[in-house]
């Protein structure tokens, strides 16, 4: 079983056959294995979950915690998030008057953006964990912006508290401080090949040291054992595109994606050639606040949490509204993507708000810099730059500002209460989805533990943590809840994997 099995190939058989004609024979093998190394717990990848969850192990009195990260940088998407994070009363939150929210107030939103499908359970959890998780990163140094607390899309209250920096970075790099003063060994470029299962248990991993992404030729492969655990924290796969058009045709293969390149997945479907059982890979999130005038995570998502709260947006088709600007994403995403000339190809959608409210906001200066933004004194400007029907502009933003005065919105039902009324000179960018997560992976218990396929029972031995799990978010995962389900779940796994041991 611990033989190279591609992911790419492992991907060609899903498209090929369904993922029963890509699986291995399980059969126990006997006899005794040759390691290279052995540690106790083993985490497969940097980001939050990996992080948190090593950190935890870590305190947990586990042993010897080994974390192993393919790329050249620790952090993987985590640290090139936008820092955002849900915690019911946190601090800043109750500091600005806000005491009837809850976890289970943000449950509720959880549900329904999941349309039906999100796992109440354990969400419930994750919830009730949101408040330790916030303490171990002002533990471990986290800076959070002063008074910074704000209510984002699909959220029924203001708990969404944001790094200092606007990124994830911020935190991934004290959780790894944090880590290595505490006796975590962190090694990088590190690849990992396959697993090494025997009978119901994995009992290590065969990697490949000095890999150079993406030649996976390069490196040498050697076998880790772990004695307690190997936790899956690998993130998603996004930038696997064969593995996107398989699980998902519906999905615009020309979108953009926010994730590094390095998130294909493989960990993942290595697990599942094992036996891990996979759910929901078919739902896979764009973010709407994407723009076509940058790659990848870009500085997009940090200008347009002020468009949606303060702007509005308007269609290049018509000059008109066309949504709820403070929805969630995939209720924004639907409607943006609508946006498109005769020909099908995208009419980018304008958002914009008043440049003279923000002097000196890194966010804008950056914006305007970069050019995914740009500065227009006049809504005539505005027209002729972006070829919009003017008159129809003008009455637009005329309605949105008496909107705002009466602070409803017949249109849309958008909520009001953080609205401006528009005066030039604006903000301008233009404003596409690019793809941003996946809510499929591993299916896992509550605890964390992967659950085989076949049996629908742990696999002893092995847990993951974060975006390589599925089933936990439905249809559509709420901005802000990954930094806490990935930090969460990584106190909760290692709390399992004591009890296991």
């Amino acid at each position: 079983m611990s033989n190279r099995r591609s992911f790419l190939k492992l991907g060609a058989g899903i498209a090929a056959g369904g993922l029963s004609a890509s699986m291995p024979a399980l059969a126990a093998r006997e006899g005794t294995q040759h390691w290279d190394e052995e540690v106790d717990v083993l985490v497969i990848g940097s980001g939050f979950a990996g992080l948190s969850a090593a950190l935890n192990a870590q305190r947990q009195g586990l042993g010897k915690v080994l974390v192993l990260e393919k790329m050249q940088v620790i952090g993987g998407n985590s640290a090139i998030n936008g820092g955002w994070f849900a915690v019911p009363k946190n601090p800043i939150q109750l500091a600005q008057g806000i005491s009837d929210d809850s976890p289970a107030e943000l449950v509720k939103d959880q549900m329904i953006s999941g349309r039906g499908m999100a796992n109440e359970a354990m969400l419930t959890q994750i919830a009730e964990h949101a408040l330790d998780a916030y303490h171990m990163c002002e533990d471990a140094g986290v800076e959070f912006r002063k008074n910074f607390n704000i209510q984002v899309g699909g959220h029924n209250k203001a708990r969404a508290i944001r790094s200092k920096h606007g990124t994830g970075g911020d935190y991934t790099t004290k959780l790894y401080e944090a880590g290595a003063r505490e006796g975590i060994e962190y090694r990088l470029q590190h690849y990992i090949e396959d697993f090494i299962r025997v009978g119901d248990e994995v009992q290590g991993v065969v990697v490949r040291r000095g890999y150079r992404f993406p030649d996976q030729k390069t490196g040498e492969l050697i076998r880790i054992k772990a004695n307690k655990a190997v936790i899956c924290a690998s993130g998603g796969f996004t930038r696997n595109m064969a593995l996107r058009a398989a699980v998902d045709p519906s999905l615009d293969p020309t979108l953009d994606g926010t994730n590094h390149l390095g998130a294909t997945g493989e960990v993942m479907l290595s697990a599942m050639a094992h036996g891990a059982l996979p759910v929901h890979l078919d739902m896979i999130q764009t973010g709407h606040w994407g723009s076509p005038d940058e790659g990848g995570f870009g500085w997009s998502v940090a200008l347009l949490s002020i468009s949606w709260h303060e702007g509005m947006a308007v269609s290049v088709l018509d000059g008109k509204r066309f949504m709820n600007e403070r929805a969630d994403r995939l209720t924004c995403s639907t409607a943006i993507m609508k946006n498109r000339y005769p020909d099908g190809t995208p009419a980018y959608p304008l958002v914009f708000f008043n440049h003279d409210d923000h002097p000196g906001d890194d966010r804008v200066m950056r914006a305007l810099r970069d050019e995914m933004a740009w500065k227009v004194d006049s809504l005539e400007e505005m027209a002729e730059k972006f070829n919009v029907p003017l008159a129809q502009l003008k009455l637009s933003v005329k309605e949105h500002n008496e909107n705002v005065k009466k602070r409803i919105d017949p249109l849309f039902g958008r909520k009001m209460d953080t609205a401006q009324i528009l005066k030039a000179p604006f903000v301008v960018s233009r404003v596409w989805p690019k793809v941003h997560y996946c809510m499929g992976g591993l299916k896992t218990d509550l605890d964390g533990r992967v659950l085989d396929g076949r049996t629908m029972t742990p696999i002893k031995k092995l847990y993951a943590a974060g975006e390589v799990t599925g089933g936990v978010h439905g249809r559509a995962r709420l901005s802000s809840t990954s930094c806490l389900e990935c930090l969460t779940m990584g106190i909760i796994v290692s709390k399992t994997i004591k009890a296991d041991a």
